[in-house]
């Protein structure tokens, strides 16, 4: 009996196994926090969705690819404490 096939994703998801750790210890330098192991999950969506998976496998493209998820939670964050100020502000009294 033959083997299956192996998954596209392998050598990837081989390599964001191995840089686990150092990723984890960079979104929570970064400031992530409790939500560090969320992160990392998304990190790992974007990293499985990349149109090249050899290029992705990098531990440069992976540790750009969290530097750019935590400025986007920034960004998140920043609009989401603009936008309820700018609501508490137009409440009345």
């Amino acid at each position: 009996m033959s083997e299956p096939p192996a998954a596209p994703n392998a050598p990837l998801a081989e390599a964001f196994l191995a840089q686990r750790e150092r990723l984890l210890r960079f979104l929570r330098a970064r400031g992530a926090g409790e939500a560090a192991e969320d992160l990392l999950h998304e990190l790992w969506l974007r990293l499985s969705g990349a149109a090249d998976p050899a290029a992705a496998a990098g531990i440069g493209y992976m540790m750009r690819a969290a530097d750019r998820l935590m400025i986007d939670r920034y960004r998140a964050e920043r609009q989401s404490r603009l936008r309820d100020k700018a609501w508490a502000e137009a409440q009345p009294g």
